[in-house]
């Protein structure tokens, strides 16, 4: 694994659990009262369904007219959708959550619509508690984007299950209230192009003439979340992974942000980054001109991966809404 890629690695990691560390401090003197304490927690024994969820959409618009310094008028507007169903009974619990974005743009001058966000992710965890804090258990990750994704509008990126990624994994997780941390030594990870127009390309793992790579490693997750104020909440992700069948010293980096700062019951600022390292996508080497492709040795045009990052910030109209609990005696 080349440098960039290990200081990456290490800095989220660091930062991921220093977090963590000056959060337990806070923790101990902080109210018993906090909405995140409040969640549903594994250790729970009694029968339990929960289900609930957050809806929001984020609204922006730019308009200009004689300005000097140029600009472009244009509306953007993005929903977002989140979804849980979570149940215990005694040792055992099952938690679902479906995470689904999807955002446009439309500028008037040129009349077009451009894609500026995608995500349709489902996670799965079914689990057996095996003392305190600690569990152990099955996980399941499904994640692709709804539609096609172009650079510069002209050049097909992606579609829906292309690509397309089906992550399963055994493992044993220690969970408190506010965070957990999920190993597995034995995790598959299974990589789908099923849009034909890549078939013949090497792209995402997947090589030419095949729609499906199935590779074997271990990975890691880590969440954390928590109320650092009763209107400002946290809430990080970070999962690596290692294919034990495709040099495994390359880790591929998956770590999410998002800060939620409630203004009012229904108005709320977001903000979220990602930032994402995966040596399977590769980007293609241009010339001076930003055009044209820098052309191999082997007389194909010269890939190279890089470090995915993704910043947005806006303010959003949220609706969440919650089912109480369905206990059985």
């Amino acid at each position: 694994m080349n440098k960039k890629a290990y200081l990456l690695v290490i800095t989220l990691i660091i930062t991921s659990f220093n977090l963590k560390l000056s959060a337990q401090e806070v923790q101990e003197i902080a109210t018993a009262t906090s909405a995140v304490a409040q969640k549903v927690d594994t250790s729970v024994k009694e029968k339990t369904w929960v289900f609930g969820g957050t809806s929001l959409i984020t609204f922006g618009q730019d308009y200009v007219h004689n300005w000097n310094a140029g600009g472009t008028p244009a509306i953007n507007l993005k929903g977002m959708g989140n979804v849980f169903l979570k149940y215990s009974k005694n040792k055992i619990f099952w938690e679902n959550i479906l995470d689904v974005t999807y955002g446009v743009q439309r500028n008037f001058e040129t009349k077009q619509t451009t894609k500026t966000d995608d995500k349709f992710e489902f996670n799965t965890n079914l689990g057996y508690i095996i003392g305190r804090n600690w569990n152990c258990g099955a996980l399941m990750k499904y994640q692709t984007q709804m539609t096609q994704g172009y650079k510069n509008d002209t050049i097909l990126t992606s579609n829906f299950m292309t690509p397309g990624y089906l992550i399963t994994s055994v493992g044993i997780e220690y969970k408190r209230k506010m965070w957990s941390l999920f190993i597995s030594p034995l995790t598959n990870k299974t990589t789908f192009k099923t849009d034909n127009r890549f078939y013949d390309v090497n792209s995402f793992s997947v090589d030419s003439g095949k729609k499906v790579y199935a590779g074997l490693g271990a990975f890691l997750k880590a969440v954390y979340k928590y109320d650092i104020h009763p209107k400002v909440h946290l809430d990080t992700k970070l999962e690596l992974f290692s294919d034990y069948l495709d040099q495994p010293e390359n880790i591929d980096v998956n770590f999410e942000m998002r800060w939620n700062f409630m203004i009012t019951e229904w108005l709320m600022a977001t903000l979220y980054i990602a930032v994402l390292y995966d040596y399977d996508i590769r980007f293609t080497v241009y010339e001076n001109d930003g055009v044209t492709p820098k052309i191999g040795h082997d007389g194909k045009a010269m890939t190279t991966d890089h470090v995915q990052f993704k910043e947005n910030f806006g303010l959003s109209f949220t609706y969440k809404f919650n089912v109480p609990k369905l206990t059985k005696k």
